[in-house]
């Protein structure tokens, strides 16, 4: 699996299990860095917006702060229920 491939998964996988809420990709990033992948931020971003146009997951821009969140879409969750969980 590629590292792009790799990324994505650990995106999705990390916004399955916190479903609905949504996560900044620093956050994200600091979470796998906890399971000792090397995923920065910039990585993160890159592939969460790639999800995003893929429609897998969703850009979420809460009110008064000027993060950019994301959640996982439906799409997303049947995605990561048919071809990722074990």
């Amino acid at each position: 699996m590629k590292r792009e491939e790799e990324i994505r998964k650990e995106i999705l996988f990390q916004l399955y299990a916190v479903r609905p809420l949504a996560l900044t990709p620093d956050r994200i990033s600091r979470d796998a860095t906890k399971q000792r992948y090397d995923y920065t931020a910039s990585d993160i971003r890159r592939e969460a917006e790639f999800l995003a146009d893929e429609n897998l997951i969703v850009r979420v821009n809460e009110p008064g702060t000027t993060a950019v969140m994301y959640r996982i879409h439906a799409a997303g969750v049947r995605h990561y229920e048919q071809n990722l969980a074990a």
